[in-house]
């Protein structure tokens, strides 16, 4: 099994906007996400193409999906009518914020703008993911030179196609910012790894590292396995990925931030339910800006949006 024994984790969690929750493996290799019914079955039905997508692109920034799980939780009724089973599906996955470096900013970037702005307080909580509207506002800019951007937009090109061709919306760019400028007492210590970490990759020597997992977890009862794949077979061969060459992370042409990202949320169909709601808000807004909206829009949009994103 992927996790082990399921009871040996910490008992931390965390609970998204969707209301999925999330758990985090103590030796902050893996996460784990509480899943719906549609969305496991969406999973399964496109296994075998995410497969091939994963294997045929060593460079993807597509969430690795290490496993999908069910729980079996008996829960006692109400008036003493004895108890019922209640299934809990969950995915387990590699977390990219899994780093010795602490991610000063992280962003969720769809490439929309409606509604995508985060209420800032100061001081900014750096767990608090900012959105788009920041993003833009701020003058951000994932500095990567020429020839990176290249590989990068052309690998976001073909993920997104890809989802756009799964009939899925609602995914979106997760990037951590890491300054190696910033004031700390570790700066020149990881400066000095980030930079050697540049170098070796120049000379063809990536390393070992990669940049998934975190901090966190659960405490469960039984399990029954409906998926499993293995790391180890199936996603550590090949070269190690750019956006993953520089201490898990992405080196920016200047040498001063590390970028650590990946798409994620990439289990949304656009459904029956999706298609009124990009109905409804088009009425209201701009349905250019509106996250919700087709899947070949979506994944244009998206697209474009890091093509402008990344310098």
């Amino acid at each position: 099994m992927v996790l082990g024994n399921l009871s040996s984790l910490s008992e931390l969690s965390s609970e998204g906007k969707s209301g999925a929750f999330f758990y985090y493996t103590s030796d902050g290799k893996y996460m784990m996400k509480t899943v719906t019914h549609k969305e496991q079955m969406l999973l399964k039905k496109m296994l075998k193409k995410y497969y091939d997508h994963i294997t045929q692109n060593q460079g993807t920034l597509l969430v690795r999906f290490l496993g999908l799980h069910c729980l079996s939780v008996r829960k006692d009724r109400k008036a003493g009518k004895g108890s019922a089973v209640q299934k809990v599906y969950f995915v387990v996955m590699g977390n990219m914020f899994n780093t010795p470096f602490e991610i000063h900013r992280r962003y969720d970037l769809k490439g929309s703008w409606i509604g995508r702005v985060t209420k800032i307080e100061e001081p900014i909580d750096p767990s608090v993911a900012l959105k788009d509207v920041d993003f833009t506002n701020a003058g951000e800019c994932i500095r990567v030179g020429e020839e990176r951007k290249a590989k990068l937009v052309a690998q976001i090109e073909r993920d997104s196609a890809f989802l756009r061709d799964n009939n899925i919306i609602d995914y979106s760019l997760l990037l951590g910012i890491y300054e190696l400028t910033s004031q700390g007492s570790d700066d020149k210590g990881a400066e000095a790894k980030a930079s050697d970490s540049a170098t070796a990759d120049a000379s063809g020597d990536h390393g070992g590292e990669s940049c998934l997992g975190l901090r966190g977890a659960i405490a469960a009862t039984t399990t029954d396995i409906t998926v499993k794949l293995s790391p180890t077979e199936e996603f550590s061969h090949g070269e190690v990925p750019i956006h993953q060459a520089h201490m898990g992370g992405m080196l920016s042409s200047d040498q001063k931030v590390l970028y650590f990202l990946g798409i994620i949320d990439i289990l949304t169909p656009y459904d029956g339910r999706k298609h009124l709601e990009h109905w409804f808000k088009a009425i209201r807004y701009d349905s250019r800006g509106v996250s919700c909206c087709p899947p070949g829009m979506y994944a244009e949009r998206f697209s474009t949006f890091m093509r402008n994103a990344i310098a």
